[in-house]
């Protein structure tokens, strides 16, 4: 019987369902593919905005707070500077044991004068620093919440130092560039 099957084929043939079946659901999935990535960004755009687009606070003539959009064209470039050296400081575990903590920060501004005042004031800035970290043990840091809620008090302390030494907040941002636990 396993002879009357393969007399039926003529010689040199492919079976039945050889190239062609496969290319043309290959050609179709390509085809998907490619339209999935042109319709992609668009619809992305549609659901959660345009993401080159910032909130800009503008004031009115009566010092009102307008909300605006500004696209990141329309900003001053940032200005980064590194407080250094790395900040050390020992923290305490739930053992009761005592780790050290390495940390390297820079902030970011969008004009020189502010990055002269930060530079200024780093002296104050570490100081107040090295105390906020102190406060903190090392299950508060280890998580990634912890990290960034260690760096927006931090952000919070550094404005206010410079609110009150300047008059103005002066940094827009802290970058944690470097954190080391031991």
């Amino acid at each position: 019987m396993a002879e009357n099957e393969t007399q039926d084929q003529a010689p040199g043939s492919q079976p039945s369902g050889g190239v062609k079946s496969m290319l043309i659901p290959g050609i179709g999935i390509f085809v998907l593919v490619l339209v999935a990535q042109i319709v992609a960004p668009p619809i992305n755009r549609m659901l959660y905005g345009d993401p080159n687009a910032a909130v800009e606070e503008v004031v009115d003539g009566e010092g009102a707070v307008v909300d605006g959009e500004v696209s990141l064209a329309d900003l001053d470039p940032a200005i980064y500077t590194p407080l250094d050296p790395p900040l050390v400081v020992s923290i305490g575990d739930a053992s009761g044991s005592s780790r050290f903590l390495q940390l390297s920060v820079q902030a970011m501004a969008r004009s020189q004068d502010a990055i002269d005042e930060i530079r200024t004031h780093a002296p104050a800035l570490r100081n107040s620093f090295l105390f906020l970290i102190s406060n903190w043990t090392y299950e508060d840091i280890s998580s990634l919440e912890g990290k960034e809620k260690l760096r927006a008090e931090m952000l919070e302390e550094a404005r206010a130092i410079l609110q009150a030494n300047t008059g103005e907040p002066g940094i827009e941002e802290l970058y944690f560039t470097s954190l080391v636990i031991q």
